[in-house]
């Protein structure tokens, strides 16, 4: 039971802070790197917030493909430091020790957080997400083949430009908001540590 109490409690600790250090991945290398433009000297400084010589098609399959990556893998990695830190919850909840009892809910509160991830994603991302994935299917439904064609239109010239303004922007936004959601998962492992920290002091 107490080696098992420990494994679950580096578990919670250290899966929490890959959860969050993952999450906060995309946003800080992944998205400026995705959105730096075309071409420009070796030397030269650049801006986060230069405009993208890329096409919006390209960069919202780009983003689309590690979107699809990370969605399966971070929040999977969240998922189980929570059961980890839900189970030391169940486990220390009835301890003998006061002191040790007593933090037993700083494990349950690092799940929480953690997991707030959800609906986050939900509440503050998920119509970026639809705006960036639409972008992605627009493109789908012209076909690689008629691609050419179909921007020869000026209607259709107007579109792509539109289109090329716009997907930076909302990767850039998309970048912000992702990189607040994993301070969850950080505040999580925080906790964590905080209250295993106790638990050692309290046996010590």
């Amino acid at each position: 039971m107490v080696t098992g109490v420990y494994i679950a409690q580096a578990i919670g600790t250290i899966g929490c802070a890959a959860a969050a250090g993952g999450i906060a991945t995309l946003s800080i290398a992944c998205i400026p790197n995705l959105t730096l433009p075309a071409r420009r000297p070796v030397k030269s400084s650049h801006s986060f917030y230069e405009t993208p010589g890329n096409l919006a098609a390209h960069l919202s399959h780009q983003w689309l493909d590690f979107y699809d990556r990370g969605h399966k893998i971070f929040p999977s990695i969240a998922g189980l430091a929570s059961l980890a830190n839900i189970y030391v919850f169940w486990a220390l909840r009835d301890a003998p020790t006061v002191a040790v009892s007593s933090v037993a809910n700083h494990y349950l509160l690092a799940a929480a957080v953690a997991m707030s991830i959800a609906p986050w994603t939900l509440l503050a991302m998920l119509k970026t997400n639809k705006r960036l994935d639409s972008y992605a299917a627009s493109d789908d439904e012209v076909g690689h083949e008629d691609s050419q064609d179909a921007i020869t239109s000026t209607e259709e010239q107007a579109k792509r430009s539109q289109a090329d303004n716009e997907v930076p922007r909302l990767l850039k936004k998309w970048a912000k908001l992702n990189l607040v959601r994993s301070i969850f998962p950080l505040l999580g492992a925080a906790i964590s540590l905080h209250a295993t920290s106790r638990v050692i002091s309290s046996r010590a």
